[in-house]
């Protein structure tokens, strides 16, 4: 018989839960092939590191809630798994299979885009629309977490914006609308800090295993 697999803790995300801007984490914007890693610092470390268990960190700066819905989608998962999708910004998108964009083969469109063509894109929905799309694939990644014997939850990086928008006919389990509470900033001096990554931490703990 061969052993049990352990637990992991499986989180998707954007920079906030990359790490970006933390003490071990913040030139990745200046030289992308020197520091690929996330943060060790970060809530998904610390949180891995409460529960006892490795982390696989499946997050990226600048994804979209397109991207994030992508990799929950495509993830191999293991009986027991914990999995933390902490959804961003949904004024974003995302175009696949972009040989220029090597080693991603991804273009990350967002208001930060350099190029007119790109910035357009971004801009061409409306707030509404963005926020539509983001619950479809809120939606979409809930019903396939419910399938794979995972325990899971929804964290939204910025709770406030789909919030607005939300879609009465769309039933989501596991919805926490906490959002990140800044205590600190990063180096970045936009991303939270140490501090705010260890309330993060806590916080999502306490919505894993404490139901209201």
């Amino acid at each position: 018989m061969g052993s049990k697999q352990m637990s992991r803790l499986i989180t998707f995300g954007c920079s906030y839960a990359y790490g970006t801007g933390l003490p071990d984490c913040n030139n990745w914007m200046f030289n992308k092939l020197h520091n690929l890693k996330p943060s060790k610092m970060g809530w998904a470390s610390l949180l891995a590191n409460k529960l006892k268990v490795d982390c696989v960190n499946e997050s990226f700066p600048g994804s979209s809630n397109t991207e994030i819905l992508y990799n929950v989608l495509k993830f191999n998962y293991q009986p027991d798994d914990i999995v933390v999708v902490m959804w961003t910004h949904f004024v974003r998108d995302m175009l696949f299979n972009f040989p220029h964009k090597f080693p991603f083969f991804r273009d990350r469109l967002g208001p930060w885009a350099k190029t007119h063509q790109e910035r357009k894109w971004a801009e061409y929905l409306s707030e509404k629309d963005y926020a539509m799309k983001s619950w479809l694939n809120i939606q979409h990644a809930d019903l396939h977490l419910q399938k794979q014997n995972v325990h899971y939850i929804h964290y939204p990086a910025t709770p406030e914006e789909l919030d607005k928008h939300r879609l009465d006919f769309i039933q989501v389990e596991n919805y926490h609308s906490d959002g990140i509470v800044y205590i600190d900033k990063a180096t970045d001096d936009m991303h939270p800090g140490v501090k705010s990554n260890q309330l993060l931490c806590d916080t999502m703990h306490r919505r894993l295993y404490v139901r209201p």
